[in-house]
């Protein structure tokens, strides 16, 4: 009899949990599959690793992605490691555009956030892809999936053209609102990448994703694979994310 009360108190406290969650606004959800996903504010700098498989080769490289967060605006810095023929090649991401900088050129290009990093990784999703920064829900709904569990399906749609990716459909645990995996869409409506968010991990009392897969729907056989090895908190300094400070040009 207790173990029967138990079971029914247990799945009372999960429908309440569940329809507190569907009840949120969707700003407030947008929030909470961020809040899901990365890690928290302290956090500026990640080493990782990243790994390329097509039907021809398996490729490695392993680069630093450092933040930065000024006001309201936020600067992302990708810069390689290895391979050698990569090492020193530079992505930022910057309120005012994408760009990229290499050790043979002068001064950086402006390039676009949807731009291969390495295999079929971009830099909109190297960076990080932050659903309440860019998107507004379209749809919200419950599906099944083969094991017969229950599933929410949220239609984003971007809220300008400047957005690397125009519509995204998350696949998301109503449990514990960590999203499963994402269907990101090209601008002509088609199927480009499917991301899954395959390891969550816990840093103190912070859950974030430390591995996910990316892939490629255009491109049978083709998946990039990316891993968080270390977790960097030192402060750094602007200049890292200024495209000014780049090269020996004129600035920009």
């Amino acid at each position: 009899m207790k173990k029967t009360m138990s079971l029914i108190f247990a799945f009372a406290v999960l429908a309440t949990v569940t329809a507190t969650a569907q009840d949120l606004a969707d700003s407030e959800l947008l929030m909470a599959l961020d809040d899901a996903r990365f890690f928290d504010d302290t956090v500026t700098q990640l080493t990782i690793r990243i790994e390329s498989v097509t039907p021809d080769e398996t490729r490695e490289a392993e680069l630093m992605l450092s933040f930065y967060e000024s006001d309201a605006n936020s600067y992302a810095r990708i810069e390689f490691a290895s391979p050698e023929e990569l090492a020193g090649q530079i992505f930022l991401s910057t309120p005012d555009g994408t760009y990229f900088y290499g050790p043979d050129l002068d001064f950086p290009i402006k390039t676009s956030a949807t731009t291969e990093v390495f295999g079929d990784a971009a830099v909109a999703q190297t960076s990080g892809i932050r659903f309440a920064d860019s998107y507004t829900i379209q749809e919200r709904r419950t599906v099944i999936n083969d094991e017969g569990t229950e599933l929410w399906e949220i239609d984003l749609a971007a809220i300008d053209f400047t957005v690397a990716f125009q519509a995204i459909t998350v696949t998301v645990d109503p449990d514990t609102l960590q999203p499963l995996c994402a269907m990101l869409y090209a601008v002509s409506g088609l199927p480009f990448y499917e991301v899954f968010y395959e390891v969550y991990a816990l840093r103190d009392d912070d859950v974030y994703v430390t591995t996910q897969r990316i892939v490629n729907q255009l491109l049978i056989g083709r998946v990039t694979t990316s891993e968080i090895l270390d977790i960097g908190v030192d402060a750094l300094p602007f200049d890292l994310f200024d495209p000014a400070s780049l090269g020996e040009a004129e600035p920009l």
